[in-house]
């Protein structure tokens, strides 16, 4: 028998009393649960890669938008592992030259997932970039010296966020004019992945072996990954050289599963009137849109038709229609979407709207006071915008203040065809003139900028 009054034994069969959590526990605990969520949404929307894209500049279209990529899509909330020097820009940095004639070939294999040692071309000069997760992205652009004007199109990968970057397999495309070529690329893993702008190819294989794709009724001047499948707007347009995507008279959306080859168009996404790159905006879950000829549609990605929204009496003046006279951007975080209007084409016109119900009701969040013409547009989640223009980046935390971002150095002449987020604290911007042969990184949310060099 033990002794009742051994303490070990009393301590023992004592009841315990949890002792409570430190103030304010519980309040942290629910703030990151709804962190995870959101990522976890984020996730969602921007399917199994996180994309973001630019093209080379085009002249105005009708809309009075320029040529630009995809709007950027959130994808995370990792940030990369190490930290960058800044690097200081110069106003007109000679592009570097190899001394070969033509630039070497690639190796056999090279591709997104296995991008072997070769460095990028040589004087490498981008026009677009993708990622398809935290640190895995590519760009496609043009060698800095020794090609045919037919087949004048270089693709480098990276797997450290920009910090380097190694040669792959490219389509053997040159670059825009008129109804070919190409000057934009996505990925939606490391092996599905199309190069278009206005022609389009295609690659099953990471970018090792790229094959055009034909049979559709017009340019390829749009096109975005999410959830297994790419959706691409085709018009029908008459601009010559790199103009692709100007003199558009008609549009429609097109669908096709990765893997199968084959496209469909899609229903109640079509139209007359000019449509623009970077229109296109989908998301994993809940609706996608696409803004063309002044119109808003709206639909998923996996399936079905999509439709014209209605927009309310009183909505922004560049929907419903009527085309306005500057930029038509939108970008969605989520739950809201944004659009960047311009109807009258006066300086300081500008103004940025957001509704909350998919583009039916919209409220006017003020004037951006940004300098330059507007030429793309993307949202982070939690209230921040960002703006690219021919003058720079501006940056939002709210939607409603706005100043310059941070640029190390001087910023790039002509400014800047591109801003997106692939992360919630990274993202990239594409500068207008490809010759810098650079892209630019975020590490904080959009707030400052830093070059960084391919090749």
């Amino acid at each position: 028998m033990s002794d009742p009054t051994d303490p070990v034994e009393a301590w023992l069969g004592a009841d315990v009393e949890l002792m409570p959590p430190p103030p304010g526990q519980f309040a942290r605990v629910r703030r990151r649960a709804r962190r995870r969520r959101a990522a976890r949404a984020l996730s969602a929307t921007a399917g199994a890669a996180a994309v973001v894209a630019a093209a080379v500049i085009v002249p105005q279209v009708v809309s009075g938008l320029p040529g630009h990529g995809n709007p950027a899509n959130v994808g995370g909330t990792s940030s990369p592992p190490h930290t960058r020097a800044p690097r200081h820009h110069t106003a007109s940095p000679s592009p570097r030259r190899s001394p070969a004639t033509r630039p070497a070939k690639v190796p056999p294999g090279a591709s997104l997932a296995s991008p072997g040692a070769q460095a990028a071309a040589a004087g490498f000069r981008p026009t677009s970039v993708t990622f398809i997760g935290g640190y895995t992205g590519a760009v496609l652009g043009r060698p800095g010296t020794g090609c045919s004007p037919a087949a004048c199109t270089a693709v480098a990968a990276t797997h450290d966020y920009g910090t380097g970057w190694t040669a792959i397999g490219a389509p053997a495309a040159g670059a825009p004019d008129g109804s070919s070529g190409v000057s934009q690329i996505r990925f939606l893993n490391q092996d599905y992945g199309w190069a278009y702008g206005p022609a389009l190819y295609a690659t099953a294989d990471g970018g090792a072996r790229w094959h055009q794709v034909t049979g559709l009724p017009g340019r390829v001047i749009d096109l975005s990954t999410v959830n297994g499948a790419a959706l691409a707007v085709v018009a029908t347009c008459s601009g010559s050289g790199a103009a692709y995507a100007s003199g558009c008279t008609s549009f429609a959306l097109y669908r096709t599963t990765a893997g199968t080859g084959r496209w469909h168009r899609v229903a109640g996404a079509a139209g007359a009137g000019a449509a623009a790159p970077g229109g296109l905006q989908l998301a994993g879950s809940g609706p996608s849109y696409l803004l063309a000829g002044g119109l808003l549609f709206s639909g998923q990605v996996t399936g079905g038709a999509w439709h014209r929204v209605a927009v309310a009496a009183g909505g922004p003046p560049c929907l419903g229609g009527a085309n306005g006279h500057g930029p038509e951007l939108i970008a969605p975080d989520g739950g809201l979407l944004y659009l960047a209007c311009d109807a009258t084409g006066r300086a300081g016109s500008l103004a940025l709207y957001s509704s909350g119900d998919g583009g039916k009701d919209w409220q006017r969040d003020g004037a951006i006071p940004a300098r330059g013409t507007a030429r793309s547009l993307a949202a982070i989640p939690g209230g921040a915008v960002l703006l690219a223009t021919t003058s720079g980046i501006y940056y939002s935390p709210d939607a409603t203040n706005w100043r310059p971002a941070g640029l190390s150095g001087t910023a790039p002449p002509g400014g800047f065809s591109f801003v997106g987020m692939t992360l919630i604290a990274q993202g990239v911007a594409v500068p207008a003139r490809s010759s810098l042969g650079e892209i630019y990184i975020t590490q904080d949310g959009g707030s400052s900028w830093s070059p960084e060099r391919i090749g």
